[in-house]
């Protein structure tokens, strides 16, 4: 019996050697994230597990993520990752400091503003988000998202996150 159970523990061992060794390259559908920073942009997200997947159209709530690009080109991390607040079809309104989507407030604020060198009356909008397009925050008052930069394509999102904890 022991020897059976030797066996076993060693079969397993081996599975989870492979699985774990296959999860760290590149071309695999998964990767872990995990934002080293004191101030996170989803403070609530210690660790996630990024599955990579062809374009799909992402539901309000999902973590999207994409490697960063245009105003984030300057991230080290390998991908940027928020959760998505609106889709196409919703109707973005910025007002004052209010964020809403669909009349629901997702974001307030714009302490980053100076860092794109606006003010936050520029801003300002009241539109329905196009088609393959999303709309997509952190729930950290200085994360740095749609609200600064616009919208997220669609295709330009590599993948689904799963928060851990």
């Amino acid at each position: 019996m022991k020897k059976l159970q030797a066996i076993l523990l060693l079969c397993l061992c081996a599975v989870l050697a492979v699985v774990v060794t296959l999860l760290h390259f590149e071309k695999m559908p998964y990767a872990w994230a995990y934002d080293p920073n004191e101030e996170r942009c989803l403070p609530d997200l210690h660790l996630a597990l990024l599955v990579k997947s062809a374009a799909t159209i992402p539901a309000k709530g999902d973590l999207v993520f994409w490697e960063p690009s245009g105003s984030l080109k300057d991230i080290e991390q390998q991908y940027v990752l928020k959760r998505v607040a609106g889709i196409a079809g919703d109707r973005l309104t910025i007002n004052g400091d209010s964020v809403l989507i669909n009349r629901m407030v997702v974001a307030n604020g714009f302490p980053l503003s100076g860092l794109y060198k606006h003010a936050s009356k520029d801003f300002q909008r009241n539109e329905v988000i196009p088609a393959g397009q999303v709309f997509v925050i952190g729930t950290h008052p200085l994360s740095n998202d749609s609200r600064y930069w616009g919208y997220l394509t669609t295709d330009a999102i590599k993948g689904t996150g799963y928060k851990i904890f």
